[in-house]
């Protein structure tokens, strides 16, 4: 009998995830992009939020790509109700980049993670490109002036996108704050500039580069209390429709049936003694 239970057991995981896919094409219907310099911490604050569109394809694993060492806050899956269901996840060094795997139970998801800044005293060398946000000395033989900071951040679309949508947050205390390319929509939220992009059919592999620039001469963040990602900051309403609840049908179902099963099989077992 003892067998019987063990071999029930070791079972039962092969029915709860026996609908998980590990696909790396699932497409995405709209997510968007948050990056918000200095904002909570002397980093970039990043947030990807979105919603995958084939929601019978989950659970399922997924691949995202960021820039290179970014520390990750949260790394969830958002269930109907929005409640977050942090992940575990595989993070490692690709090139240039980092790639962290993590399985979602449901199609929606969030990801905050910050991108930290090098040493101030550590000059860019010349004619280099800056990888890493806020450099300081000689960029492509141009001196920067104390506190200017800049840098590039590459969004990288790691599966086809219908609707990107990008927030820029200006750091408070910043001026002469550029980004290129320009966007045409600047908005106010909570005494914050912010600047809107929108980008439709992105396909999967396509880069999207940002260049920052402004001056801001201390290292003090714009939010004095370190940032929960549990409770904000929250930068849009979610505009996105509740999942379809088949998979949990599924796994009670399984889990009834297993249980069933377990039973059929001590009858017989208890029968033949």
């Amino acid at each position: 009998m003892k067998r019987i239970f063990t071999a029930g057991v070791l079972f039962i995981p092969l029915i709860l995830f026996a609908g998980t896919t590990f696909a790396s094409d699932l497409s995405i219907g709209r997510m968007r992009v948050a990056l918000w310099p200095e904002y909570d911490d002397a980093a970039v604050l990043v947030i990807y939020d979105g919603r995958f569109k084939d929601e019978n394809s989950f659970p399922s694993e997924t691949t995202f790509i960021l820039p290179k060492d970014s520390v990750i806050s949260d790394a969830c899956s958002l269930s109907p109700k929005g409640q977050h269901f942090c992940q575990l996840y595989k993070q490692k060094t690709v090139g240039d980049a980092d790639e962290v795997k993590l399985k979602l139970p449901y199609p929606n998801f969030y990801l905050s993670f910050h991108v930290n800044f090098p040493s101030p005293q550590s000059p860019l060398s010349k004619g280099t490109t800056p990888l890493s946000p806020f450099v300081k000395g000689e960029l492509k033989g141009v001196v920067v002036q104390e506190g200017q900071k800049i840098f590039n951040y590459l969004i990288n679309a790691n599966h086809n996108i219908d609707k990107l949508e990008v927030d820029i947050q200006r750091p408070l205390r910043a001026e002469g704050f550029k980004i290129t390319p320009q966007s045409s929509v600047i908005s106010e939220k909570k005494g914050f500039e912010h600047y809107g992009y929108v980008f439709d059919n992105v396909p999967k592999g396509k880069a999207i580069d940002f260049k920052i620039e402004y001056v801001k001469k201390d290292r003090l963040p714009s939010v004095d209390i370190k940032y929960s990602p549990m409770t904000g900051p929250k930068t849009w309403d979610s505009p996105y429709e509740a999942p379809r609840r088949k998979w949990v049908i599924l796994y009670v179902a399984g889990g009834v049936g297993l249980l069933l099963v377990i039973g059929m099989l001590w009858l017989v077992f208890k029968r033949k003694r």
